[in-house]
């Protein structure tokens, strides 16, 4: 069984009551401006334009479309079953998502805001990252990572793990893809040749790459894992996470954002990191569950979701 759908059971069980009660509601915990989703939120993501952040709920198979201006629902796109993580291609005229319940890739016209086509995901598809040309999607499904050509929407490759790959982020250069593996490896697949090529042993979970490339960070539960990805090698573990899930990097590389959340409460809060000292910085909090973040483009900005509230908050970054 994966971590993915390991921590959604457990999240099921333990929210019900609470959704059931307080859906949407913001309690003294919460920030100020909370945006009502579909049950169970998984991921965020904000359009290359800046616009609009889409959020998925697996229980719903539907995209939240929120307004960054505003900050309300403007829309509720169906996709297919599971949906966990939604990708933008550069110039935003397409969103991917991964639906893990139905092992389908849901192909969105962000335009219409409505499901156009859907191709095959492999076995559970929870994570998917585009090529930096938009040409490609790599999806991230049991023991291989499925590429997918844009134009057509179809698989034009598959490349085979030893294990199945967690979490996928394209290189700054785009000549690789890292793929975070259950074995607790980073795989590095050439995107010329669709092939493997390097391995670091991390431990790590979610991942996420610095602009220049050099550094990956993951992870790693109960703490951030710092990879160097010249000397290959982990470079340092920053103690201060609980339960983290999804990670977020800003714009600009100075920090990185993951939820976090003891064990004995479902209050979390956003967990900043800085990378130039590789420290915790600060707990902001968050709401109940938080699991994915994204920055906003200026990076004063975080949108996280709260699987135990059913939304999704909006968090200023600058205070």
């Amino acid at each position: 069984m994966s971590r993915t759908l390991t921590r959604r059971a457990v999240v099921v069980g333990v929210t019900a009551v609470l959704l059931g009660a307080s859906t949407g509601v913001a309690n003294a915990a919460d920030p100020t401006v909370l945006v009502a989703t579909g049950k169970y939120p998984e991921a965020v993501a904000i359009s290359p334009d800046g616009k609009k952040a889409y959020v998925t709920s697996p229980p719903d198979a539907t995209v939240t479309v929120v307004d960054t201006v505003t900050h309300k629902v403007t829309n509720t796109i169906a996709v297919q079953r599971g949906p966990f993580e939604v990708a933008f291609t550069p110039d935003g005229s397409k969103a991917y998502v991964a639906n893990a319940y139905s092992n389908a890739v849901s192909v969105i016209d962000t335009a219409s805001e409505t499901m156009v086509a859907s191709a095959f995901g492999g076995d559970y598809p929870t994570s998917l990252t585009i090529s930096r040309d938009g040409s490609r999607v790599y999806v991230a499904g049991r023991e291989a990572v499925h590429v997918l050509d844009t134009a057509t929407d179809t698989e034009v490759a598959a490349v085979a793990l030893e294990t199945t790959a967690h979490a996928l982020a394209t290189s700054p250069d785009g000549t690789k893809i890292w793929a975070a593996t259950e074995s607790g490896e980073l795989t590095a697949i050439d995107t010329a040749t669709n092939t493997v090529v390097d391995a670091v042993k991390t431990g790590g979970g979610d991942v996420v790459l610095s602009p220049d490339g050099t550094r990956a960070y993951q992870n790693g539960g109960s703490s951030l894992v710092v990879v160097d990805l010249i000397a290959h090698e982990v470079v340092t573990r920053v103690p201060g996470l609980q339960n983290g899930h999804r990670l977020a990097i800003s714009p600009d590389g100075s920090r990185v954002y993951a939820g976090s959340r003891a064990s004995d409460t479902t209050q979390g809060t956003l967990a900043e990191f800085d990378t130039s000292t590789n420290t915790l910085t600060r707990k902001l909090p968050a709401g109940a569950y938080p699991y994915g973040v994204a920055v906003t483009q200026d990076g004063t900005h975080a949108y996280v979701v709260l699987a135990g509230q059913a939304a999704v908050a909006y968090l200023d970054l600058r205070s």
